[in-house]
């Protein structure tokens, strides 16, 4: 008799730990009563099972950090902000110590963009990297602005975030604010706020962006 755990593998996936308990238990059978010697074989094999089973049931750090932070953000009263309107001010310390004033773009006639983010958001790193082949061509008429709504994440953490992407250097990254999350609805990560040169809000948008959407939506905002 031979054990195949290659077929348990395949299997072990949508077991739950009662439905391994009971099939653990047939193996324990089957093999103590063919082969007293294979003792120390399905010792290791049991081993190896349950981690498996064990390991697949827990979710990722990164599902975990994900889930933690929308359902804290989730319980925020949401202040509703449309199209064609200025959209709600702030003020922010960048990660290079520069105190920015949303509204002071406007004044300047400089259309910006608004972006939440956070160091762990797998899409947001896919963003920054489509963004860092197209942003450079437009950083002296954009400007664009990177918050996080991981409100635990500080300075330090941003600045060294940023380093990954030396071509996003004029681009500016900075802690989130509850205000702020509160007022632009900020509950999800890589969610965009386009405003023109006049201060107005004319478009939002959410998830990963290709290069070529990048620059539709920065082209849009210089007209």
């Amino acid at each position: 008799m031979s054990i195949n755990p290659k077929r348990i593998f395949e299997h072990s996936q949508i077991f739950d730990f009662r439905q391994a308990k009971d099939i653990i238990h047939c193996l324990k059978t089957c093999v103590f009563c063919y082969n007293p010697k294979m003792k120390l074989q399905f010792i290791v094999l049991l081993s190896i099972v349950v981690a498996f089973v064990y390991g697949c049931s827990y979710k990722s750090d990164l599902e975990l950090k994900t889930y933690s932070e929308v359902q804290q953000l989730s319980q925020i009263n949401a202040i509703a902000i449309k199209t064609g309107e200025k959209p709600p001010d702030f003020t922010v310390v960048t990660t290079e110590g520069k105190v920015v004033r949303l509204s002071d773009f406007a004044k300047q006639k400089k259309p910006v963009i608004v972006y939440f983010m956070a160091t762990w958001c797998p899409y947001c790193a896919q963003d920054y990297q489509a963004l860092s082949n197209v942003y450079p061509k437009y950083e002296n008429n954009i400007s664009f602005i990177s918050i996080s709504l991981d409100l635990s994440e500080d300075l330090i953490k941003l600045r060294e975030y940023k380093k990954r992407y030396t071509e996003l250097k004029n681009t500016m990254f900075a802690p989130g604010q509850y205000g702020i999350l509160v007022n632009y609805s900020a509950t999800k990560t890589t969610k965009k706020f386009a405003i023109d040169r006049n201060g107005a809000l004319k478009y939002i948008a959410l998830g990963a962006f290709d290069e070529k959407q990048w620059e539709i939506l920065l082209n849009e905002i210089l007209k």
